[in-house]
């Protein structure tokens, strides 16, 4: 079973779009440290993120007391050994990633 943290807002669940399809996502929802917050403006840059003074993160030119970044881990079950070869894997690397994708379009 995997730990909760004081980050954690919403422990590791299984979510589902449509109700009997074996097309399942893990998800939780975390805060993120502010070590992991420098590193996102180090990757992004400013044009998405700038640190007041008390080295919160803040929304470009607004208050800092309303603004949080969120990580939102994923994991999924593959019905194939995704290392091997062949067409079948294909198929499912493919099924997998528009699960991911239509998940990301409800969010």
């Amino acid at each position: 079973m995997a730990s909760v943290t004081s980050s954690t807002l919403v422990p590791p669940t299984l979510v589902c779009q449509t109700l009997g399809t074996q097309n399942a996502l893990e998800c939780s929802i975390h805060t993120l440290p502010k070590p992991l917050l420098r590193e996102f403006s180090h990757v992004f840059g400013s044009n998405y993120l700038t640190f007041d003074s008390s080295n919160t993160a803040t929304a470009e030119g607004e208050a800092s007391n309303n603004k949080e970044l969120l990580a939102i881990p994923t994991n999924q079950q593959a019905r194939e050994d995704l290392v091997a070869v062949g067409d079948h894997i294909e198929k499912e690397k493919d099924r997998l990633l528009n699960v991911f994708i239509d998940f990301g379009k409800d969010l």
